[in-house]
């Protein structure tokens, strides 16, 4: 089942309508077992979809289960149970295996491997070893086999009284801590002279004049006490296994710096902002809590930072998200950052879209720009197929297009004074830019059975991998094989592939050409056209010993 289809499912909680011309009814029958021991797991709560009601059952003290009179079709299965995380069938991330129930196909033996919750706990304390309260403790996940680099997990927990701080329900694997805080005597306070009618704090504490010595903060901070992510120990912990974690907070002086040319027209009334994050694993921002003021004319003091490199976003309220300036800065006590120098003059970036078939239209088109961040800016497109973007920051951009009806994408960009690879673009920010970007529809459809030793086999590893890996993030296509051994790929972008399906596979570092490598010469290698809607026959690979993982 693919990822998409799993979300959706959750999401609108529907399944696939199922063939109104039978009245034959079939069961979805099993056992829900620990994935570590095998032992019955009893009383675990499993559910079903059917049409748009959740059915839930609670299974027997041996850990059986039936859900019975279920019209054909295919059935994502959940279970959860006191102790274990809430998982689909044999889940890989956002991919699961479906049960498919019907004429000729065995719906009444699954065995569903239950992972028992690991948990990491622990205990935040200052220097001098009191408990620090109300820290906000993130975990970051390692990443999945086959992620260029860790992943932002959604686990966040805030330190009680005591300090301590505990995260349940987790999965099995490898993972990062890191704290955020403030010390509850630290006041932030202004060195240079402030005006009072322009003093805007991101701190309730922030003062004209404090005693230095409680003008500290804390840096956010890395399992086991460290400032530095490459410091970081990584924690591991198994299915049912719990791990402590106690960190230790050290405070250092906060960073003060002064912000000139700020990108605000005079007339601006709707006030000035400054936002200041740090990078984490070079793909999470960090936000930090800073206050700012005005100090002259154009000039404002920003303090509460802790030192390192900084991402500063300055601008003011309401403003053009083009005026904004975002850039980077290693800041130091008494700096003063100068925004025009530091994030460049800036470029305007022009062009035109190119569709398909001349015979339409523009109407209710967007350019999009994915930068650096995740940052999305949006473009009107005109009605001849011309767009802008003013004052963009230097950096790699990503171009996208929406243009109803269906669905297009970026076939090819050609460009003047921008740098093109793929289908990302890189502007230095002091020279314009023009685009030309050339649409295509046609995404073509793959649905198949994936066999071993000729029987079907449910749960593989199902690889679409582009023989160019030039743009692989948006071309390779996954799926994990459902009970039956079908699996179905789509909107997949017309070129030559490498087709795979490898038996416990998930755990491979898929994104490596050396580890995909091996699996060529049993691999289906198909060129796909515009608009293919593709069948096939699979035969399962079985992973070498000697493949890295």
């Amino acid at each position: 089942m693919t990822a998409l289809a799993l979300l959706l499912l959750l999401i609108s909680r529907q399944v696939p309508q199922t063939p109104p011309q039978t009245s034959t009814r079939f069961a979805i029958a099993g056992v829900v077992v620990d994935a570590v021991t095998g032992a019955p797991v009893p009383r675990a709560e499993v559910s079903i979809f059917v049409e748009t009601d959740e059915l839930k059952i609670t299974g027997a003290d041996n850990g059986r289960f039936q859900f019975q009179n279920l019209p054909p079709g295919k059935y994502p299965l959940f279970a959860e149970a006191h102790g274990y995380v809430r998982e689909s069938l044999d889940q890989h991330g956002p991919y699961a295996t479906a049960v498919a129930v019907g004429t000729g196909l065995d719906s009444e033996h699954v065995v569903f491997r239950l992972h028992p919750q690991a948990v990491i706990y622990g205990r935040v304390s200052d220097e001098h070893g009191e408990a620090v309260r109300h820290a906000i403790v993130q975990l970051f996940s390692r990443p999945s086999a086959g992620s260029s680099r860790p992943g932002f997990g959604q686990n966040q927990a805030q330190t009680d009284d005591l300090g301590e701080f505990r995260f349940a329900h987790l999965l099995p694997g490898k993972y990062f801590a890191v704290v955020q805080a403030q010390p509850w005597y630290a006041q932030t306070g202004f060195r240079g002279q402030t005006d009072a009618s322009q003093n805007f704090s991101g701190l309730g504490r922030a003062r004209s004049t404090v005693d230095p010595s409680l003008d500290i903060v804390y840096p956010p901070t890395f399992y086991p006490g460290v400032f530095n992510e490459r410091s970081a120990t990584e924690l591991e912990v198994a299915a049912g296994g719990q791990v402590q974690a106690n960190i230790q907070m050290q405070a250092v002086p906060s960073v003060h710096v002064v912000v000139t040319n700020l990108p605000i027209e005079q007339d601006n009334t709707n006030g000035v902002n400054i936002s200041a994050t740090q990078k984490a694993f070079g793909s999470v921002n960090l936000g930090m809590s800073v206050a700012f003021a005005q100090i002259a004319p154009g000039e404002y003091e920003v303090a509460g930072l802790p030192p390192g490199e900084i991402t500063f976003v300055v601008g003011a309220g309401g403003i053009r998200q083009d005026q904004r300036r975002t850039f980077s800065v290693n800041v130091s006590d008494g700096n003063t950052i100068d925004t025009a120098a530091t994030s460049g003059p800036g470029a305007n970036l022009s062009g035109r879209v190119i569709l398909p078939n001349a015979a339409e239209h523009f109407e209710q088109g967007v350019m999009t720009l994915v930068g650096e961040g995740n940052r999305v800016f949006h473009a009107k497109i005109q009605k001849d197929g011309s767009f802008s973007f003013l004052s963009l920051q230097a950096g790699t951009y990503k171009p996208g297009a929406r243009i109803p009806p269906g669905r297009k994408y970026v076939q090819r960009i050609s460009a003047t004074g921008a740098r093109v690879q793929g289908r990302e673009i890189t502007l230095d920010g002091g020279h314009d830019a023009q685009l030309l970007v050339t649409l295509a529809s046609g995404v073509a459809q793959l649905a198949g059975l994936a066999q071993l030793d000729s029987k079907p086999k449910s749960g593989a590893l199902i690889l679409l991998e582009p023989e160019s890996r030039e743009n692989f993030d948006d071309d390779i296509r996954m799926d994990q094989s459902d009970s039956d051994g079908t699996f179905a790929l789509s909107n997949i972008v017309p070129g030559k592939y490498f087709l795979m399906a490898i038996e416990g596979g998930w755990d491979l570092d898929w994104a490596d050409a050396a580890v995909l490598r091996p699996f060529h010469d049993h691999a289906q290698v198909m060129q796909i056209a515009p608009d293919d809607s593709i069948k096939v026959t699979l035969a399962v690979q079985r992973p070498m010993k000697d493949v890295p993982r």
